[in-house]
């Protein structure tokens, strides 16, 4: 048995951490020296959303992420993670895992203008392949989409509402 002074003495929250299985089936608990390099065992990134770790269940520590560039989590935050996997964060206020919601994608307003002139597009061709017209709601909203998409509006903040009728029966020729 070797001396006392090359053992690592761990404390009795570590005991306890010990004996929760390892899901890789893996439990080493690494050290350097005799200093526990990952002393709370259960840790997740400071990313967002967060990875979560068993840095005792590693193989080699010398892969593992810094101990700097981690948040201790507690086991059952770990369990519940791996149990039922989604979108975290660490919230350094509360000390807790929260759920990571991100936020929405906001499509500039040119953009969608540009994208609604490809509807557009698809329906002046319709008119004309069956001998119609544009109502008269729909001119507007054409020259309304337009000027969006051009930049030559730029007050608007979003687009107009579709019309509802888009083509009427063109007047038959004599």
């Amino acid at each position: 048995m070797p001396a006392a002074a090359d053992m690592v003495a761990i404390t009795s929250d570590q005991w306890a951490l010990a004996q929760i299985p390892s899901y890789s089936g893996n439990l080493q608990i690494p050290v350097s020296g005799t200093t526990i390099q990952y002393p709370a065992r259960f840790y997740c990134d400071k990313n967002t959303p967060c990875s979560v770790f068993d840095m005792w269940g590693y193989l080699s520590a010398p892969t593992s992420p810094a101990i700097g560039d981690l948040y201790a989590i507690t086991p059952a935050q770990y369990a519940d993670r791996l149990l039922n996997p989604r979108n975290q964060y660490y919230n350094a206020a509360t000390g807790q895992l929260a759920d990571y919601v991100p936020p929405p994608v906001v499509i500039p307003l040119k953009t969608q203008a540009t994208s609604a002139m490809v509807w557009i597009q698809q329906q002046a061709n319709l008119a004309s392949a069956m001998g119609q017209v544009f109502t008269v709601d729909m001119k507007a909203y054409v020259k309304a989409i337009a000027a969006i998409a051009s930049g030559t509006d730029t007050t608007s903040t979003a687009l107009p509402a579709q019309p509802a009728n888009v083509m009427t029966a063109s007047s038959p020729a004599s």
